[in-house]
C-alpha cells in the first residue's frame, strides 16, 4: 500500500495524521522484512525522528485497527507487521528468524464446510529457510 492510500485510510477510519504516524507508514512502504515495533524503532531513531517506543507501539495498534497494516503472529518472541493486505501466508525460519510472504499456498476454501462464513485467515508456516538449511549441511 502507498504512504497516500494509507493515510487517507487512516483518515477514513478517524484518526488523524500525525507525524510519526507518517513516518511508520513510510517506514513500513514496501517493506517485505515483516519488522517488530522495536525494529521500526530503531529504523527511525537512526534517521533522527525523535519519539518513545510507546508511540511507535501505539501507532503501528492504531495502523492495524485501521486496517493499513497486519499484526503478523507467526514470531513466537514478538508481533511483525506486514503492510501487504493481500490474502497470504507467512513462512518464520526457527533458526534465523526471517518472515518471508507465502502466496503459493492453496487453501480449497470454496468448497469449505465453513463456505460463506470465511471472513480473513492466517496461515503461519515454520522451518528452516533454503540459507539456514544450506549452513546446517
Amino acid at each position: 500500500m502507498h504512504k497516500e492510500e494509507a493515510l487517507d485510510m487512516l483518515k477514513k477510519s478517524g484518526y488523524k495524521v500525525t507525524k510519526p504516524r507518517e513516518w511508520i507508514v513510510e517506514a513500513l512502504e514496501g517493506n517485505t522484512s515483516h519488522p517488530s515495533a522495536m525494529e521500526i524503532f530503531d529504523q527511525l531513531r537512526k534517521s533522527d525522528k525523535s519519539f518513545s517506543f510507546a508511540t511507535v507501539y501505539n501507532t503501528l495498534d492504531t495502523l492495524v485497527k485501521a486496517g493499513v497494516v497486519k499484526q503478523v503472529t507467526v514470531d513466537p518472541q514478538c508481533s511483525r507487521y506486514d503492510p501487504d493486505m493481500s490474502s497470504h501466508g507467512h513462512f518464520y525460519c526457527r533458526s534465523c528468524g526471517n518472515v518471508k510472504d507465502v502466496f503459493d499456498v492453496s487453501l480449497d476454501l470454496e468448497s469449505s464446510s465453513l463456505q460463506g462464513e470465511i471472513e480473513s485467515y492466517e496461515l503461519n508456516l515454520f522451518g528452516l529457510c533454503q540459507e539456514c538449511r544450506t549452513e546446517a549441511n
